[in-house]
């Protein structure tokens, strides 16, 4: 299940519609057109990841404001490192957008589950009770963003970005490292955008 997932994620760009113009770079007055990418990786920290790991976003905008996410540490993509953390896999929506100095910026929504984790992760997503090691344990999650997008050069534009939110795992109480079952998180990251 977890390279459906991560499949998903990598074809993502494949799917994006170039339904703007591309920024031309400028840093002209702050009445520009919206900044709008199809695409951004950012890299930051969040609230829930205490496993010596920058947290790491991948940012696909699929059609209007409407797109696809993916925050964590790549525990057991990139690293095999113990330690609590939380993946997030969403589906977002911008709601507001605006010219903010030289950029824009965004306000979104988002849906979709998260997977806590509290040792080592075991291959696929386990919904209701821990997985049978009790390392980790999915649920729903429901966030909000803000997103500030400043033009750099062509079309490629610096990205910020900071969400709230919340994730409901029904069963956190029986995982190894005992958590509640409502899980609050924050996260900030910064990256690069086209």
């Amino acid at each position: 299940m977890r390279l459906v997932v991560i499949a998903l994620f990598a074809a993502a760009p494949a799917l994006a519609f170039a339904d703007e113009p591309a920024d031309d770079g400028g840093l002209g007055s702050d009445h520009h057109a919206p900044i709008v990418n199809r695409l951004n990786l950012r890299v930051g920290a969040a609230s829930t990841d205490d496993n010596g790991h920058p947290t790491i976003c991948l940012d696909v905008r699929i059609y209007m404001g409407v797109g696809i996410e993916s925050c964590g540490t790549g525990q057991a993509v990139l690293h095999d490192d113990p330690g609590a953390e939380m993946a997030h896999f969403r589906a977002t929506y911008s709601f507001l957008e605006g010219n903010l100095w030289k950029g824009t910026g965004h306000v979104r929504g988002g849906l979709g589950f998260a997977e806590m984790q509290v040792g080592i992760d075991n291959p696929g997503f386990v919904f209701g009770s821990p997985d049978a090691d009790k390392g980790s344990v999915s649920g729903p999650e429901a966030s909000l963003s803000a997103q500030m997008l400043l033009p750099m050069y062509k079309g490629v534009d610096f990205v910020m970005t900071g969400t709230a939110g919340l994730a409901y795992f029904a069963h956190a109480g029986e995982l190894a490292q005992t958590k509640s079952d409502v899980q609050p998180f924050v996260s900030v990251e910064a990256g690069l955008g086209w």
